[in-house]
């Protein structure tokens, strides 16, 4: 999991998404309208836009990019558990929560990271 929260306002347009998460190296921004964590955008989510030839990204919002949040994780969940989510909701990344609050984003390298570490642990 990651602990570092990057995020943009739905108000936003797609090019500062894009420009978000190219400057801070993410693949991943989670959506704020106000205060609240409505929906999560992802590089996926923008080169569709290039795949479909909308290409101005000056003016089309993120709200309209966005997928709402349906799932989450509660930071006390197992990485397996995680992973069951990832597998039955075909999600790539999920806000982990603690206490109602967001403090982290699970991810399937998080996933791969996990298995390939165990594997290298029990194949003696």
């Amino acid at each position: 999991m990651s602990d570092q929260i990057f995020s943009i306002s739905q108000d936003k347009y797609a090019y500062e998404a894009i420009d978000k998460m190219y400057e801070n190296k993410v693949s991943t921004l989670l959506v704020r309208d106000g205060g609240k964590y409505v929906g999560i955008i992802t590089k996926t989510d923008w080169m569709f836009l290039f795949l479909k030839g909308e290409s101005d990204t000056n003016e089309i919002k993120v709200s309209s990019l966005m997928t709402e949040i349906e799932n989450t994780i509660d930071a006390s969940q197992s990485v397996t558990e995680a992973g069951d989510i990832v597998e039955q909701k075909r999600v790539r990344h999920i806000p982990v929560t603690s206490e109602g609050k967001v403090v982290g984003m699970f991810s399937v390298k998080d996933l791969e990271k996990y298995y390939l570490e165990l594997h290298r642990l029990t194949k003696f």
